[in-house]
């Protein structure tokens, strides 16, 4: 279990305890390099729950 206190373990644990039926979470949309060495929340989220999982990537305004 995500018990970190990470954004990704917060939703994680939210998203498991809770009544949910969809997580809806944002992509920052980090290069390849950075993904691969820090890892990123919202695949991690993706990869950790049991509900589907909407990825929105935008352009930051």
């Amino acid at each position: 279990m995500a018990t970190d206190g990470s954004d990704n373990a917060k939703i994680i644990e939210a998203a498991r305890s809770g009544d949910v039926d969809l997580v809806v979470i944002g992509a920052r949309g980090a290069g390849t390099i950075r993904r691969l060495l820090l890892g990123s929340v919202s695949e991690r989220v993706l990869h950790r729950v049991a509900c589907p999982v909407l990825v929105v990537k935008g352009v930051a305004q």
